[in-house]
């Protein structure tokens, strides 16, 4: 491989240039820089294929470079390679707490380097799609502006509906990590979770079987991941285990379907940035209305596509504003109307969704609606 954009940051000046020339010379597109403050600033202009950087800088050193890297969407995923003349088991422990991919010592063997770099921009330009290879079914993103609304039940549903038609394969990951429902609506009760997988697993060490313990299978076949099983360990769930997640359960679905929470959360942007189409719910009411124009607006500001977005309105009581009073207020009609039911309550209470438990409900056959359309909006195989 050839012309992949490496960052190189290192605040000695004989380095950079000798460890640049060495990088060109391999045919690496070489950006430099003396700091992570240098270095936030060329990734925010151009974003490279990979970061080397040493560990002892000032300003912002290489541990604190790598922490914000990984704890934003955009950049989470970019493979980091730290160097440092500190080689004692602890320093190298930290650099990879910190989410490096791999840490060198100094003085640093140049061929074990160079087949460093080689297998991390390979697994890079594997994860972002980049490569040749089948790329997996499609995510697509439940959005909400507004708490209550029942998005949850939706997506649920949704996945249920999708998997009935035993043409497709269906994941259900759960990024609500504070408070999720989602495995309770399927009377699920995970024992891992997204927060355990973020903590006990590296990503070099997660294979398709070592990632099957930490998904479970509702009886309809839908494969489910929760994102925490209590509220203290939502901040466990990082942004690289989220993608890391998505990814994995792209490759054995034809379809994942992914429930989020009301904020466009970093774990919800990293969604954002892979999804296929987007489903945005809302109620017929005001304050969930005004939530709901605010998300489309994001979603506008993100050029995300609107052919590929569906709107959603959600009847969750017998009141609400009529549809063409909805329709004015977006200027456009919702794509689906789900109908009031009180069986959408039975069936929460009972841990099954109603899709299941009230087949012939009318609510439950638009919900197979919503899934025939969320296939023309992102297609299988695409």
């Amino acid at each position: 491989m050839a012309g992949e954009k490496i960052l190189f940051v290192d605040d000695e000046e004989q380095i950079r240039k000798l460890l640049a020339t060495w990088l060109g010379r391999h045919g690496y597109a070489v950006t430099l820089a003396s700091d992570g403050w240098e270095a936030l600033k060329a990734i925010r202009a151009a974003a490279p294929d990979l970061v080397i950087t040493d560990v002892n800088m000032p300003n912002m050193n290489g541990l604190e470079l790598t922490r914000r890297l990984r704890a934003d969407h955009r950049t989470a995923r970019i493979p980091v390679v730290m160097l440092s003349a500190r080689k004692q088991a602890d320093d190298v422990l930290t650099g990879y707490a910190e989410g490096a991919d791999e840490y060198i010592p100094k003085p640093v063997e140049m061929a074990v380097l160079a087949a460093k770099i080689d297998v991390l921009l390979k697994r890079f330009k594997a994860v972002t799609g980049q490569t040749t290879h089948k790329r997996g079914g499609n995510i697509v993103l439940f959005l909400h502006g507004k708490g209550g609304v029942g998005t949850t039940t939706l997506a649920v549903n949704s996945a249920v509906a999708l998997a009935e038609t035993t043409i497709y394969r269906v994941g259900l990951l759960d990024l609500n990590v504070e408070f999720g429902n989602a495995p309770m609506l399927m009377d699920l009760k995970p024992d891992k979770t997204l927060a355990h997988l973020a903590i006990e697993t590296e990503p070099s060490e997660l294979d398709d079987v070592a990632f099957s313990r930490y998904v479970m299978q509702d009886r309809t076949g839908v494969r489910v991941m929760a994102g925490s099983d209590m509220p203290e360990r939502a901040e466990l769930v990082t942004v690289s285990a989220a993608q890391q997640a998505m990814d994995r359960l792209k490759q054995t679905s034809d379809y994942v379907i992914v429930d989020t929470p009301a904020t466009f959360s970093q774990l919800v942007l990293a969604g954002l940035d892979v999804a296929d189409a987007v489903v945005v719910v809302t109620a017929p009411h005001l304050p969930s209305l005004k939530a709901t124009t605010d998300t489309l607006e994001v979603l506008d500001k993100l050029v995300y596509p609107k052919e590929r977005t569906l709107l959603v309105v959600n009847r969750t009581s017998e009141s609400g504003v009529e549809m063409d009073r909805i329709a004015r207020f977006f200027n456009r009609k919702p794509d689906l109307v789900i109908p009031f039911t009180p069986a959408c309550d039975d069936a929460a209470d009972r841990g099954r969704p109603f899709a299941v438990l009230h087949r012939e409900n009318a609510a439950a056959k638009v919900m197979r609606d919503l899934a025939a359309q969320i296939t023309v909006a992102a297609p299988a195989g695409r």
